[in-house]
């Protein structure tokens, strides 16, 4: 169903990003540009940058569903309380120790302070939790192309490979920023357009229309049930999810390696507390399902594409888009979502080919440089779009998947680097303690593993972040402590 216009507006879109990150690109003789930009990146470009990596295709297609469901609502938006306080908390206490040294990671800062073992510890848990988790990006574009396209799914995700991995070589982190920059205002302008569309196209939004059950149950904000199988709780905001969120943006490269582009830690402080901005972002695309709901109470979904919603509710704003929004603005959104998905992975791809660059170049094969940087942009391209293929037997819907994936690593990664700041004497308890920890989170995702009778999750996502930080600091504390004792 599109038109000439459409992919005229989608190749233009892409050459015309694509030129601007290769204008912006700066100075390529070095690791130290090609992967920090030489510390000259203005606070605002990485504040807006940090704010688009959060704005995914799973942001843009599947948090509207989240409304659109039959029991959905605005409850995923208390998760904003959670990244208000993680922000606040990495500037203030994060951020003067990745400043504090010529780090180009905060696993170079723990790597520091603990020691090259438990250097090469985090740096893993992060390589593993950056693959689970951003494939889940590329897998969710990759399903608006195939729906809006035609293409394959292997076909969807092998163009976006392509793009990222091209961007990524390019220029390194700093043509990421500024094409992050150019898909923040794009999928931002197109959101609030949609909103603007809907609104003009309905009968009437009178006070009643507000009033009617159905609306006002999509209208709930909070949810204090203490169900620790529920995931959208206030309990879970204020409780649990600070430890994912502190992971997050304190303790995943995908972000800290923004930050480390500032020219200070004044400049760095400033560009995560002004990425607290992002917490709208959710606000709008909730706002965005609630318009769904209120124009296909009017307009009916067309009965080709109803039976597709209902296998697949991510794909009612795709749907949408498709079959209600103009010629010429329907390319521009997938312009943008595709767009999102390139921006998803040419990030992850500079800050797992930079880890990683620092792991075997630096430490193992004794070779660093810009080319081994670039090869490992290739490598890894090619292992999340692999990655990314195989998650279309998953039943979860995007969101749960995507933070699911998670679970596994962020929650180690944060308690090591707890204890990098902290202080160890006995690096090599950081192993039986991250080991431990990574179990118990797949027994409590997979209790079926070990025989319980269980086909669902012990507890939803949110509590296992803060289970896994703790268990891995109090058993690395403890065998500290009882070596420091007996030995």
């Amino acid at each position: 169903m599109f038109s000439t216009l459409d992919w005229s507006v989608i190749a233009v879109y892409l050459v015309g990003t694509t030129w601007l990150g290769h204008w912006l690109r700066g100075p390529q003789q070095s690791n130290f540009d090609f992967f920090l930009g030489g510390r000259s990146v203005p606070w605002p470009a990485v504040a807006a940058s940090s704010i688009a990596t959060t704005i995914s295709a799973i942001t843009f297609v599947s948090v509207p569903a989240l409304v659109f469901a039959s029991e959905g609502n605005f409850t995923y938006l208390q998760l904003a309380i959670a990244g208000i306080l993680s922000r606040v908390l990495v500037a203030y206490f994060l951020v003067p120790h990745y400043f504090s040294g010529e780090f180009y990671s905060p696993y170079d800062f723990t790597r520091s302070r603990l020691g090259p073992a438990a250097g090469q510890l985090i740096s893993g848990l992060f390589l593993l939790g950056g693959v689970l988790g951003q494939s889940v990006r590329v897998y969710a574009t990759a399903l608006v192309l195939e729906l809006l396209t035609g293409w394959t799914l292997s076909t969807s995700v092998l163009i976006i490979a392509v793009f990222s991995i091209l961007w990524t070589w390019m220029g390194g982190i700093r043509t990421v920023i500024w094409t992050d920059v150019v898909q923040f205002f794009i999928l931002l302008g197109s959101a609030i357009f949609v909103l603007c569309f809907i609104a003009l196209s309905l009968p009437s939004l009178s006070v009643e229309t507000w009033q009617t059950p159905t609306i006002e149950s999509k209208l709930t904000v909070f949810n204090f049930t203490g169900d620790p199988r529920v995931a959208f709780t206030f309990w879970a905001a204020l409780i649990a999810l600070p430890f994912q969120n502190i992971a997050v943006y304190g303790g995943d490269q995908l972000f800290v390696q923004r930050l480390l582009c500032c020219q200070d830690q004044i400049a760095a402080r400033k560009a995560v507390l002004l990425s607290t901005l992002g917490e709208l972002i959710p606000l709008i695309m909730l706002s965005v399902g609630l318009g769904l709901v209120l124009f296909y109470q009017t307009y009916p979904i067309p009965d080709l594409y109803a039976q597709l919603v209902q296998d697949k509710p991510d794909r009612i704003f795709p749907v949408f888009i498709i079959t209600v929004l103009p010629e010429g603005l329907r390319g521009l959104i997938l312009a943008g979502l595709l767009s999102a998905a390139i921006s998803s992975l040419d990030s992850i791809l500079a800050a797992l080919a930079q880890v990683s660059s620092r792991a075997l170049g630096d430490r193992l094969l004794k070779i660093e440089g810009v080319a081994l940087s670039r090869a490992l942009v290739l490598i890894w391209g090619l292992v999340l779009a692999a990655m990314a293929v195989t998650y279309q037997t998953s039943e979860l819907n995007l969101v749960d998947l995507a933070f699911t994936m998670t679970t596994y690593t962020y929650g180690p990664m944060f308690g090591l680097i707890l204890l990098s700041i902290i202080g160890l004497r006995k690096a090599a308890s950081c192993f039986p303690a991250v080991g431990f920890s990574i179990l118990l989170v797949i027994i409590l995702n997979h209790p079926g593993f070990i025989g319980l009778p269980y086909p669902s999750p012990l507890l939803a996502w949110p509590w296992l972040f803060p289970i896994a930080t703790l268990c891995t600091l109090g058993i690395a504390l403890g065998l500290d402590y009882l070596r420091d004792r007996f030995t």
